[in-house]
């Protein structure tokens, strides 16, 4: 950052915080992902679990 950026009437420290901003987003967008995942992994599981009690009917293996 020089006198003439400030002259000019250019933000300090902008392009550092879109960095940060848009690595923020990035990770918020990979920790979502995660998170949907993980919920899709354990609801699988636990229909796989019921299979053969008396929980297991024709809808839970059409879920499945």
């Amino acid at each position: 950052m020089s006198f003439q950026d400030l002259e000019a009437g250019r933000p300090l420290v902008s392009s550092r915080r879109e960095r940060i901003n848009g690595k923020q987003d990035a990770s918020q967008a990979v920790a979502s992902g995660i998170f949907q995942i993980n919920t899709a992994v354990s609801t699988f599981q636990r229909l796989v679990n019921s299979i053969g009690t008396p929980k297991d009917t024709p809808e839970l293996r059409e879920k499945l």
